[in-house]
């Protein structure tokens, strides 16, 4: 259990960290993937990077702190950004309905949360 845990928290870090530093340094093609589109203004774009960066870049700050410094209950402030991400996803739907391609990230989303508290969890008793 304890490898898995490991795993898993790994490729949630990959993830995160890749999509932080793409957010960074290749705004136009993080933007495409994440459905905003490229039709943003020079504040949007400076927006974009600063608030989707360092949602993905906390996300996996708080990642490496559970799983390289001893700290596993850091994962939970990972779990917390992906979790209220989801939250944000399932509010709009809500009050506004369902667009074309929400399965993808909230299925991800759900999976991000459920692989941190699961490493949280199992790296806390380890």
């Amino acid at each position: 259990m304890l490898w898995i845990a490991r795993i898993t928290v790994a490729l949630a870090l990959l993830f995160s960290l890749l999509m932080g530093v793409q957010t960074f340094f290749m705004p136009e093609q993080a933007a495409l993937a994440l459905g905003f589109g490229t039709d943003l203004t020079d504040m949007g774009w400076n927006t974009f990077r600063g608030d989707i960066g360092a949602f993905f870049l906390a996300a996996a700050i708080f990642t490496a702190l559970g799983l390289f410094a001893g700290r596993p209950s850091a994962l939970y402030g990972a779990a917390l950004l992906y979790g209220l991400a989801l939250t944000g996803r399932v509010l709009g739907i809500i009050m506004a309905g369902a667009p074309e391609g929400i399965a993808t990230p909230l299925v991800v989303e759900a999976v991000m949360v459920v692989i941190l508290v699961f490493g949280a969890r199992t790296l806390a008793r380890a």
